[in-house]
């Protein structure tokens, strides 16, 4: 039985949807006024840093205008028109200027305003996050069929350690949680088309959305229906590649399409020419990244970033652990599902009754951990390793592991380390929401 009464999941779970939009609600309600008292009474590190183009823009709005918000407006407002903007998917600022329109005509104004664009995002972002709670939930049950560890998982989600990004500000990571919840809850019931649909929703938002298709279809149409009867079968194999391809290319097409976008606008003049043109297939994306934000393997392991590694070993350290506890329980069964062409099949392993209190330890999470763990070594090795606090966001196995820290047995370790995740959570969430305010990293 897991012990829940003591955090009040009993009572919860006997309405979780309404419970998750409850506490979702709240938390932007606290989240947001926070950050506008503290932008209030505190000075701004390097304001002008934010200042958007519009010298009318009223103070009060720009708490929410920060890092990359003032991306996401300005391409809102005018476009693509430099070439760091096309780091930034245009799924959100498509969201700003639609939204913008819509205000600006009831207003009866000639032009859309930022405050118009800053409302859209920031009633946007709060469905966006609301839902993306439930299908997390809806998502966990499908898997785990419990009500409570399910609920234990969104609550958990909505207490992110990245507060402002997701309970204040117009930022991506609500969205590419939304779509990224939906398509796997799409691929567990067999339904891959319409994953691979929601999936491509979300690499409007995000880039690394583009892969998730290829990932998803590639293990269950090349790694498991090949492999899945006594003997191996060539003729599965084709059929699994073409699905595969087909379907991983619909959820990266979104991505694609931008990127022939940026190659028309910045490739098409030989005087004009820039270095992305002729290399890595005329994709922007990758020497954007590299040459505007210094994006590349170790380029951030250094001495001065050591205050940003520190920032993010928390989640670093929930991540790692979570991909530990996961391969350590049944490596056997690991191995020959991912590897099934080098290593016999291998049932998952009796679990004692300790473990089968652990939903965690499901055989149908192993695609989940394998994304989960290649992400966080990416973050790791490739990224602004403080990025991590608020991409974990998007990666539901952060979530079922501290749930399942939570919900351990009273007096465990384990259940130690979840009451320190959750006072983690909220101390530091809280303090992530002043930095946000005053214009201070992490971002």
């Amino acid at each position: 039985m897991i012990p829940s009464s003591r955090y009040g999941l009993s009572q919860l779970s006997n309405r979780p949807i309404l419970s998750i939009i409850s506490i979702s609600l709240i938390l932007r309600f606290t989240t947001t006024l926070l950050l506008l008292v503290t932008h209030r009474f505190l000075p701004s590190f390097d304001a002008d840093a934010t200042k958007l183009s519009s010298p009318l823009f009223p103070s009060y709005w720009e708490a929410f205008v920060r890092w990359d918000t003032v991306y996401f407006l300005e391409i809102a407002k005018d476009g693509y028109t430099k070439e760091q903007r096309f780091a930034f998917s245009p799924g959100l600022p498509g969201i700003l200027r639609f939204g913008g329109e819509l205000l600006r005509r009831v207003r009866g104004a000639e032009e859309v305003s930022f405050e118009d664009m800053v409302l859209t995002g920031i009633v946007s972002t709060t469905m966006a996050t609301t839902g993306a709670a439930v299908l997390l939930y809806k998502l966990s049950f499908q898997l785990f069929r419990s009500r409570e560890y399910s609920l234990a998982t969104s609550i958990l989600f909505l207490l992110a350690p990245a507060r402002a990004v997701l309970h204040a500000v117009p930022y991506t990571e609500p969205f590419s949680a939304l779509f990224t919840f939906a398509g796997m809850l799409s691929f567990i019931q067999h339904q891959d088309f319409l994953s691979s649909i929601m999936f491509a929703c979300g690499a409007t938002f995000r880039a690394q959305g583009a892969v998730l298709g290829l990932g998803f279809f590639g293990w269950r149409w090349i790694l498991e229906k090949p492999f899945a009867a006594t003997r191996f079968s060539p003729r599965r194999l084709v059929q699994g590649i073409v699905v595969t391809s087909f379907l991983s290319l619909i959820s990266a097409s979104p991505f694609l399409a931008f990127q022939a976008y940026a190659y028309r606008e910045h490739c098409s003049s030989p005087i004009l020419l820039r270095p992305w043109c002729s290399s890595t297939f005329g994709f922007s994306y990758g020497w954007i990244q590299s040459h505007y934000w210094n994006v590349g393997p170790f380029r951030y392991w250094t001495l001065l970033q050591l205050p940003n590694f520190l920032l993010a070993s928390p989640v670093l350290l929930l991540s790692f652990s979570a991909s530990y506890s996961y391969y350590s329980s049944q490596p056997r069964f690991v191995r020959s599902k991912t590897l099934p062409f080098l290593f016999p099949s291998s049932p998952p392993p009796p679990r004692s009754s300790s473990d089968q209190r652990r939903p965690f330890l499901s055989p149908a999470l192993l695609p989940f951990i394998h994304l989960h763990t290649a992400t966080t070594l990416l973050l790791l090795v490739s990224s602004h390793v403080q990025i991590v606090l608020r991409l974990c966001i998007v990666d539901p196995v952060v979530w079922w592991y501290a749930a399942d820290l939570v919900l351990a047995r009273d007096g465990t370790e384990m259940r130690r380390w979840g009451e320190r995740w959750i006072w983690y959570s909220v101390v530091w969430g809280t303090i992530s929401i002043v930095l946000w305010a005053l214009f201070l990293p992490p971002a």
